[in-house]
């Protein structure tokens, strides 16, 4: 639709920590073969459409996702520190199948988990709040636009809540997220409509 405000999400794609099955947060590691394959695949779908404005994640992982794309619709990402995923504190790196951070882990870890999440972690109301500040700063800055975000797991829980004015505390239940999928979202009449969440067909080949 012309003259609307339009919003892409973009998940980054696959990483070597991913296949590794370890907590990334604010810790990066390169993308994976298949991550790098899926983020062609992804700037040959995009390639020709119109997008004014591209923005990323700072971290690695989303601004090398956010590059390859960046090249097949000749945008340069910008990056944003308040579309980082959330910091883990010394949760990162180990095991997702211990120490998962949304308390699905064995049920013995679990006060650990609880406990360093808050004494080293990022506070969930103080991601939430950066997530949601640093976003609506992009849209007020590109009003009428197509504008891609390409960022994160947990961002993207808070974001689709936020959107379609649900409950943006309840961001760790939502997902998976598919590596290099797409979320679409348009402003009309003062609200949010979902064109697509989390569609990955263009991934498949």
């Amino acid at each position: 639709m012309e003259n609307s405000t339009q919003l892409i999400l973009v998940r980054h794609a696959e990483t070597t920590m991913i296949t590794g099955n370890r907590i990334h947060g604010h810790l990066d590691a390169p993308l994976s073969e298949a991550g790098l394959a899926d983020c062609r695949k992804t700037a040959d779908y995009f390639r020709g459409q119109h997008i004014d404005t591209l923005y990323a994640s700072s971290l690695g992982r989303a601004m090398r996702t956010a590059e390859i794309i960046g090249e097949a619709i000749q945008l340069d990402p910008i990056p944003v520190d308040k579309l980082r995923e959330r910091y883990y504190g010394r949760l990162e790196g180990k095991r997702l199948d211990r120490f998962e951070p949304d308390g699905s882990g064995p049920w013995y870890f679990r006060p650990y988990v609880n406990l360093t999440l808050w004494l080293t972690g990022e506070h969930e109301k103080d991601l939430v709040a950066r997530v949601i500040e640093g976003t609506e700063e992009i849209i007020a800055r590109h009003p009428n636009q197509r504008t891609m975000l390409v960022v994160h797991w947990g961002i993207l829980g808070i974001l689709s809540q936020y959107f379609q004015g649900l409950d943006v505390d309840a961001w760790r239940l939502i997902g998976p997220w598919t590596a290099c999928g797409i979320s679409e979202f348009q402003l009309v009449d003062g609200r949010w409509q979902v064109l697509r969440m989390n569609d990955g067909s263009h991934l498949v080949n």
